[in-house]
């Protein structure tokens, strides 16, 4: 059984079997009320009703059954519908930020202050982001990320930069480097670094070579997506993600520290190069600071 709307006609006649109540209820004649009953029963293997005529409907324990799961299935359309609603408001009135951190970024929040951020946690860098991101201000409004010109004609974004400095990377707070202010790139020997797929950013692809190249005692490791559980992973070794410096993983156990070396990535606010008016007010309020 498909379930639809009509179904729900099952639990009002459970609980008032007068036809004429039930017909007048939804303003048609007992008749037409009768035949629909009626349409239910298809591709029904036993039948709803012990009685259904022009005077009364009585449903069967097979009737019943119906009644009561469409009657809970109904509940919870209804439940969905408002929680529908009550995203689709939070969302007119507030600014979706996809992001590997939980929090909104300090130096993005202390710019815009009467704007309200919620975040979603999300991977720009990720192997498939691209079908995301493309349609940027459909699932989310922005996205904060590394980013260079090649990422944003590829995705079709535009980019506001709130930072263009030193990559950091992110680890353990159980880490013995845990106590330190700025790592030194030997921090990293005989350690994984997790870095973003290859063409994501030309500047991280530098890096990637000049490691290989002068630092191969640092093992570098490509992910095709970071994920809650990953983070979650990484708190528990000793190896790397880089990240930009600005970023809040703490959340997820990890510190992130600035490492002595001078490998600069932009980093900042990317969204639609057609964006919603909330985003093109957002923007504005940053370029006036």
């Amino acid at each position: 059984m498909l379930y639809n709307q009509s179904y729900n006609l099952l639990a009002q006649a459970r609980d008032n079997p007068d036809m004429n109540a039930l017909a007048s209820s939804h303003n048609v004649s007992k008749e037409t009320m009768r035949r629909h009953l009626e349409s239910l029963n298809e591709g029904i293997p036993s039948s709803l009703y012990v009685r259904l005529d022009n005077e009364r409907v009585e449903l069967s324990e097979t009737g019943k059954v119906y009644a009561n799961a469409c009657e809970k299935i109904n509940r919870l359309v209804i439940d969905a519908e408002l929680k529908a609603e009550k995203f689709k408001r939070e969302r007119e009135g507030s600014i979706s930020v996809a992001s590997l951190c939980r929090s909104v970024d300090r130096k993005l929040k202390s710019l815009a202050q009467e704007t309200r951020f919620r975040m979603r946690f999300f991977d720009p860098s990720g192997v498939n982001a691209t079908s995301s991101l493309k349609v940027c201000g459909r699932d989310f409004d922005a996205a904060m990320t590394f980013y260079d010109d090649s990422f944003l004609k590829r995705n079709r974004l535009k980019a506001f930069e709130l930072y263009n400095d030193n990559i950091a990377v992110a680890f353990s707070k159980n880490s013995d480097n845990a106590g330190k202010k700025k790592l030194d790139i030997e921090d990293l020997y005989e350690k994984k670094l997790f870095v973003p797929h290859e063409k994501f950013n030309r500047r991280i692809d530098v890096l990637v070579g000049d490691f290989r190249d002068f630092h191969s005692r640092i093992e570098i490791v490509h992910y095709d997506v970071i994920t809650m559980t990953f983070l979650e992973e990484l708190s528990s070794c000793e190896d790397f993600l880089l990240v930009s410096q600005h970023m809040d993983l703490s959340s997820f156990g990890l510190n992130v520290l600035p490492v002595d070396w001078n490998y600069k990535v932009q980093y900042g606010l990317v969204y639609s190069q057609k964006p919603e008016s909330k985003v093109e007010d957002l923007i504005r309020i940053l370029e006036k600071q």
